[in-house]
C-alpha cells in the first residue's frame, strides 16, 4: 500500500468516526425525551445548558416549563398537548425563549421531535433534539430591521458597476451592446473598443445562443416586461459556467422602450454546491439543513481541517485540507486576527470557545464572502486539546445591506444639505416678495381711500345742489323735478357702490385680528342693525346655537350682514321671509369635492343660512361670488353686486370656503365652512 492509499484509508476511517453523536455535538444539538407516563424530562448536558441549569439532567415537566419565558409558555404547552393527543400528527417543532434557571440568561431555543404511538393509539415515546438559535434569531431580527430600513430608502440614483462580480450590460433595439461592465469584458476576454457597438454574433456567441437572446429582446420590447433565464457560456479564463440573467426594458419619456438593460450572475458554484448537497447522507444532512449552518472540525494531532460541503463551497477548497491551506483563502487583513483568536482559545486558562467574523476569497472563482464562525476546543481526559468543533454562517448579505445603507445615508445627507441651501435661497426670495406685497397693499389702501374721498365729494355736491333745486319746485315743471330726483337717485347708488368697493378693498388687503369670536353675538348684532327691514318684511329668523371661531369680529359681522341682508332682500312677493341659521361640525375628509378651504383643518364648522326667497339657477353658482355680478335687474332688487364677493373674501381670510345651493322659486342655502 502506498502513501496515497494510506491517506485515503485514514480519511475514510475519520469519516466513519463522525457518527450521529459527533454530528449532534458539532452542530450544537442536544437530545431530549419526555416520559408520557411520568412527565419526566430526560436530556443531555447540551439541553440542560439551554435552560441555564448547572445540574439535573432529569426534571419534572412542570419544573421545566417554569424556565420558559412567560410570553411563550402557554404556546409551548398548547403545542405539547396537540402532540400528545395526536392532533399534530405527532410532529413537534417549537422555537421559544428560556430564562436560565441558574445563570438568568435569556436564550432562544428550538426544540423539535416526534411522538410515537402504538397500534392501540397509546403514546409510548416522545423524543427529539434541541438547538440554541439565539444568534440566528438575533441575526434574523437584525436582517429584518435592516431590510425594512432599506425598503424605506429610495432607489439608488446610479448603479456602481465597476467592481461588482455580476455582469451588467445594455443592448440597443438592434441587439448591439452599448454598455458592458468590467466583469462582462473579462468573461468575453475582450476590450471595450472590441465590444461596444457589436452584435451577439460579432462578440462570439453561438448562433442558437444569439438567436435566443434576440427573441427575448423582442419580447421585452413588445411587452415592456422583464424576462429571466438561465444559460451556459464559456468564460474566457474559467471555462464553461452557468449564468442566471435578467433583461429589463428602459423606457423613454414617452413610455417606449429605448434600450434593454441586462444583469447576469455566475451561479456555477451554487449549482455545484446543490449537486454535492444532494449526495450527502440523508440523516446527517437533514440535521445540518435544519441548523442552516456549515460545520467543520480540526484534528489537532494531524492538523487536518474537515469541512462540510457548504463550508468547502464557500472556501472553494476540497472538504479535507490542512489548516494552512484553509487559512490561505482568508483575506490577508483578517488572517492575523483569526490566528490570534484561535491561539487565545487554545490557551490553558481560556474557556476554549471563540467567535469571530472574517472575509474569505474563494480559491476557485475569487468570490468574496463574509463569514461568522464559532468554535469550541475539545479536551481529552488529561486536559489536552485534541479537536476543534465549530459552525460557520455566511453573513455576506447582511454586511452588503449594511454597507449599501451607509452609502445611502451619506448620499441622502448630502442631498439634504443641498436642499437646505436651496430652501434658504427660496426663503429669502419669499421674504422679498412678501415685503413687495405689503408695500403693494399699503399703496392700494391709500389709493382706495383717496379715490373714494375724491369720488364722494362731487356726489355730495350733486345731492346738495339737487336739494337746492327741489326747494324751488314752484318754479319747476313736473319733468324738471323728475330729472332732479333721477339725478339724486343715481348719485345715491353711486355713493353706495363706492362704499362697497372701499369695504371690499379693505377686506381684500387686510387679514384682521385673530380673536375668539362668538358667532351668536355677531348674528345678534346684525339682527339689531337690520331690525327695521325685518319689521317691514314681517320676516321670521331662527338662529341655532352657533360656535365661536378665531377671527376678526368686524369682518364676520360684514359676512352675516350681507348673507342676512340678501335673504331679506330677495324674498318672494307677498311671502314673508323665513330664515334659518344652523351649524354642524364636518370632518375635513368629508367636505364636498368642490369645496376648497384656504386652510387645512381636521374639522370644520359648517354654518348654513337657509331662506325661502326667490332662489337662483345653480348654473350661475360660479358667478354670484364675483365682483359686480348680478342675477336680477336693478329695477327688481337694489344692490351693487359686491356683497357676496365681500362674503367670499371674508371666509377666505378666515381659512374657509363658501358655496350655495338653490332652485328658482325654492329659496337658497348659503353654506360657510370655517376651520374649527
Amino acid at each position: 500500500m502506498n502513501g496515497d492509499e494510506k491517506t485515503s484509508d485514514s480519511t475514510k476511517n475519520l469519516y466513519e468516526q463522525l457518527n450521529i453523536q459527533f454530528a449532534l455535538q458539532v452542530s450544537g444539538l442536544g437530545v431530549w425525551e419526555l416520559d408520557p407516563k411520568t412527565y419526566q424530562v430526560r436530556w443531555d448536558d447540551r439541553c440542560r445548558e439551554l435552560f441555564g441549569l448547572v445540574k439535573d439532567n432529569v426534571l419534572p415537566y412542570q419544573q421545566v416549563i417554569q424556565h420558559i419565558h412567560p410570553e411563550d409558555a402557554e404556546r409551548v404547552n398548547q403545542a405539547l398537548q396537540q402532540v400528545l393527543t395526536g392532533e399534530s400528527d405527532g410532529i413537534y417543532d417549537q422555537t421559544y425563549r428560556t430564562i436560565g434557571a441558574d445563570d438568568g440568561q435569556l436564550r432562544w431555543v428550538r426544540f423539535y421531535g416526534r411522538a410515537y404511538f402504538a397500534q392501540t393509539g397509546d403514546l409510548y415515546r416522545f423524543a427529539g433534539v434541541a438547538q440554541d438559535v439565539t444568534q440566528q434569531v438575533l441575526d434574523q431580527q437584525q436582517e429584518a430591521a435592516t431590510r425594512q430600513q432599506a425598503q424605506r430608502q429610495q432607489r439608488i440614483y446610479e448603479a456602481i458597476t465597476a467592481s461588482t462580480p455580476d455582469l451588467i450590460y445594455v443592448f440597443d433595439r438592434s441587439y448591439r451592446f452599448t454598455y458592458a461592465n468590467r466583469a462582462l469584458l473579462e468573461m468575453w476576454g475582450k476590450s471595450w473598443e472590441d465590444s461596444i457597438g457589436k452584435s451577439l454574433l460579432e462578440i462570439g456567441y453561438e448562433p442558437w445562443h444569439a438567436q435566443m437572446h434576440e427573441r427575448e429582446i423582442d419580447q421585452v420590447v413588445a411587452t415592456k416586461q422583464s424576462i429571466r433565464g438561465e444559460v451556459s457560456f464559456i468564460h474566457a479564463t474559467l471555462g464553461k459556467r452557468i449564468y442566471d440573467y435578467v433583461f429589463a426594458p428602459v423606457l423613454n419619456e414617452q413610455g417606449e422602450v429605448e434600450a434593454i438593460a441586462g444583469t447576469t450572475r455566475d451561479i456555477t458554484d451554487i449549482r455545484q454546491a446543490q449537486d454535492r448537497l444532494q449526495e450527502r447522507e440523508a440523516f446527517l444532512q437533514s440535521i445540518i439543513d435544519l441548523a442552516e449552518v456549515g460545520i467543520y472540525t480540526i484534528d489537532l494531532s494531524t492538523n487536518q481541517l474537515i469541512k462540510s460541503p457548504r463550508v468547502a463551497g464557500w472556501y472553494g477548497l476540497p472538504e479535507v485540507t490542512d489548516v494552512a491551506t484553509s487559512v490561505s483563502v482568508i483575506e490577508v487583513s483578517d488572517q492575523e486576527r483569526v490566528f490570534q483568536t484561535y491561539t487565545e482559545a487554545l490557551a490553558s486558562n481560556a474557556s476554549g470557545y471563540f467567535n469571530l467574523e472574517y472575509g474569505v476569497v474563494n480559491a476557485l472563482n475569487g468570490q468574496r464572502r463574509v463569514l461568522r464562525t464559532s468554535g469550541q476546543i475539545v479536551y481529552n481526559r488529561e486536559g489536552q486539546p485534541v479537536r476543534v468543533n465549530g459552525s460557520v454562517h455566511d453573513i455576506t448579505s447582511q454586511r452588503s445591506i449594511q454597507l449599501t445603507l451607509e452609502q445611502q445615508v451619506q448620499q441622502r445627507t448630502e442631498e439634504l444639505a443641498a436642499a437646505n441651501e436651496e430652501l434658504a435661497v427660496t426663503n429669502e426670495e419669499l421674504e422679498e416678495a412678501n415685503a413687495l406685497l405689503v408695500r403693494s397693499n399699503d399703496n392700494l389702501q391709500q389709493f382706495a381711500y383717496v379715490a373714494s374721498h375724491d369720488l364722494q365729494e362731487p356726489l355730495r355736491k350733486i345731492q346738495q345742489f339737487g336739494d337746492l333745486l327741489k326747494g324751488r319746485q314752484n318754479s319747476l315743471s313736473r319733468d324738471e323735478l323728475g330729472y332732479i330726483e333721477r339725478m339724486q337717485s343715481a348719485a345715491s347708488r353711486m355713493a353706495i357702490l363706492i362704499r362697497d368697493i372701499l369695504d371690499f378693498s379693505r377686506i381684500a388687503t387686510q387679514r384682521g385680528s385673530d380673536k375668539l369670536v362668538s358667532l351668536n353675538e355677531v348674528v345678534e348684532q346684525v339682527l339689531t342693525t337690520l331690525e327695521l327691514v325685518i319689521a317691514e318684511t314681517n320676516a321670521e329668523i331662527n338662529v341655532d346655537l352657533l360656535p365661536s371661531v378665531l377671527g376678526d369680529a368686524s369682518q364676520l359681522t360684514q359676512l352675516f350682514q350681507n348673507l342676512l341682508g340678501n335673504a331679506l332682500k330677495f324674498h318672494r312677493p307677498s311671502v314673508a321671509p323665513l330664515i334659518h341659521i344652523r351649524s354642524y361640525t364636518v370632518e375635513g375628509g368629508a367636505l364636498p369635492a368642490s369645496v376648497k378651504p384656504t386652510r387645512v383643518s381636521k374639522v370644520y364648522y359648517q354654518i348654513d343660512v337657509v331662506d325661502n326667497g326667490v332662489g337662483f339657477d345653480e348654473k350661475y353658482l360660479d358667478r354670484i361670488f364675483q365682483v359686480f355680478q348680478r342675477l336680477h335687474g336693478k329695477t327688481q332688487f337694489a344692490g351693487t353686486g359686491i356683497g357676496l364677493a365681500i362674503c367670499e373674501r371674508v371666509v377666505a381670510n378666515h381659512g374657509g370656503a363658501i358655496t350655495a345651493s338653490s332652485q328658482p322659486g325654492q329659496g337658497a342655502t348659503f353654506t360657510v365652512y370655517l376651520p374649527a
